[in-house]
């Protein structure tokens, strides 16, 4: 298959590098399949940024889409809808830039740094932070579309209880909009079924794997193909319902019709698979829901029993039976603070599915940041034809 990044146009980045008049890179954070991220001194306010520079894709607008995105949110508080804060844009070497202010690190370094999951409160903490940030993107009708570790970013780690953001919006979408891209590993079952139109629910399943993780400090599954993470999807949670399968426009590219057996879909051998594509099916073991009170490290059983209990209903193969954003912050594993508690402490109140929360959420801004890590995405199907 060729590669679909192979005409990606490159900045020309370097330490000193003067991204604009008053833009000067300190460090280079990172790169991802789209962008580069450095750290940036501004001479104009004397401090430290995060500025993602977009690389080119021919008839690819990601910079655009990502700056439609940002410019409805611009009137939300980092501190209560846990969502970054977009400074500016602006263009280098013909190249789109996203100014940001600089946060701390990423859920995935900040896991990987300890060699072990999350302490219980602090994966309560984590939770009711990401699921806030999801409802207030419902508010809007926005789907993220690439929550994983790597953007979800700590405040300050030396600051508890743990503040974290949702960042990285280049592969967001309004829902009944066409998306581009899903990330390999966190994508839901619709999109690799290609069920059409997607929603916010597959925010909630990405939010589930992403979950896991952190947890655990193990990877559900752990592929870059739609097939290969098919397979660890049955493996962990069953064959989706026929229902399901039915709905999907992609469901015959991994599934074959038959006469017999429980279900009228049959998932597709590995041999079968690669008879028909010519790629190879790779043997991966997907962590089964049930499994992850074993896994995690910390916390007593009942907690622990909640958690799996949550991830259940996030994850569920239906996107209609997954569990909501509010839903999430009312379910008993974070029962000691309620919804309404958290947000008298936040001092603003919560979007409720249907509401507009662009002119309610105003304040000061904390010190932020951002990163932009690599990982696999993948195209999504066409719906132009559905």
């Amino acid at each position: 298959m060729d590669d679909p990044y192979a005409f990606l146009e490159e900045p020309d980045l370097s330490v000193g590098t003067f991204l604009s008049e008053s833009l000067q890179v300190m460090d280079l954070l990172g790169e991802g399949a789209f962008g580069h991220v450095t750290k940036c001194f501004s001479t104009k306010t004397g401090e430290m940024e995060a500025v993602k520079i977009i690389k080119k894709f021919p008839g690819l607008p990601v910079e655009k889409n990502e700056v439609v995105i940002l410019e409805q949110l611009q009137s939300l508080d980092p501190d209560t809808s846990n969502i970054i804060k977009w400074k500016e844009s602006f263009t280098y070497q013909d190249h789109m830039c996203m100014s940001y202010e600089l946060l701390d690190q990423d859920l995935q370094n900040y896991v990987k740094a300890r060699g072990e999951g999350l302490l219980i409160p602090e994966l309560k903490s984590v939770i009711r932070q990401v699921a806030t940030a999801l409802q207030h993107l419902r508010s809007f009708k926005i789907v993220h579309a690439d929550i994983r570790p790597e953007n979800i970013m700590i405040v300050d780690r030396r600051q508890q209880p743990i503040r974290v953001r949702l960042v990285d919006f280049g592969l967001s979408f309004q829902i009944g909009d066409r998306p581009f891209f899903q990330a390999t590993g966190y994508r839901a079952p619709e999109v690799l079924l290609g069920i059409h139109p997607l929603t916010e629910a597959i925010d909630i399943w990405s939010t589930g794997a992403t979950l896991v993780e952190v947890a655990t400090a193990s990877t559900i599954f752990e592929n870059e193909e739609e097939y290969d993470e098919l397979s660890q999807i049955i493996q962990s949670h069953g064959q989706p319902s026929d229902e399901i399968l039915d709905r999907g426009k992609d469901t015959a590219s991994y599934f074959c019709e038959q006469v017999d057996g429980e279900h009228r879909w049959r998932f597709k051998s590995p041999s079968e698979y690669e008879e028909e594509t010519g790629l190879q099916a790779q043997t991966f073991t997907s962590i089964r829901l049930d499994d992850v009170p074993m896994i995690m490290a910390h916390g007593d059983p009942e907690d622990k029993n909640l958690f799996a209990d949550l991830l259940k209903r996030m994850m569920q193969l239906d996107q209609d039976e997954r569990i909501t954003p509010l839903e999430v912050l009312q379910h008993p594993f974070l029962n000691e603070s309620s919804p309404q508690g958290l947000l008298e402490n936040n001092a603003v109140s919560l979007p409720g599915p249907d509401e507009d929360c662009r002119d309610n959420q105003r304040g000061a801004l904390k010190t932020t940041s951002l990163t932009f890590a690599q990982r696999s995405v993948a195209f999504l199907p066409d719906w132009s034809d559905c």
